[in-house]
């Protein structure tokens, strides 16, 4: 049976859509308790070092992340953000926060944030509340209401 130029021109396109869709993707390890810190050595292949173990949750893993990054501050060597991983999750710590993805190449989410003491926290859990006022508060009445019939 012979592949008339037509349809061997179309089994190679498919080919090279399927081998072009395929690719390779930088795989967080998935070992279970261990944090990992992201160096980005000159032959440009990502190497996972891992910096805690025994390490119980991705906030824990974040905090370690971020307090590599602090001393990497110290040294001058801290790039834009330090990288980490945790689980196969991918942790970003910037000075004022720490974000995670589920793949390096996607959009981050944050995690934790520097509160004003300079804790991390989860963002949100500090409400600053407005001093009360301690004598009458005046409000103005919009002139636009609806009247009842």
């Amino acid at each position: 049976m012979r592949m008339t130029p037509l349809a061997s021109f179309a089994l190679a396109a498919l080919a090279l859509s399927i081998l072009v869709g395929c690719e390779s993707r930088l795989k967080a390890p998935e070992e279970a308790g261990v944090c990992y810190f992201i160096g980005h050595p000159s032959n440009g292949v990502p190497k996972f070092n891992p910096i805690a173990r025994n390490v119980p949750d991705l906030e824990h893993c974040a905090v370690y992340v971020y307090n590599v990054r602090m001393d990497m501050l110290k040294t001058g060597t801290a790039g834009k953000e330090t990288q980490g991983s945790f689980a196969g999750n991918f942790l970003f710590a910037t000075n004022k926060e720490v974000r995670f993805a589920q793949h390096y190449e996607s959009p981050t989410f944050p995690l934790l944030v520097k509160a004003p003491d300079g804790r991390l926290v989860t963002p949100g859990s500090i409400v600053q509340e407005d001093d009360t006022p301690s004598g009458p508060v005046t409000v103005n009445v919009p002139k636009d209401l609806p009247q009842k019939p």
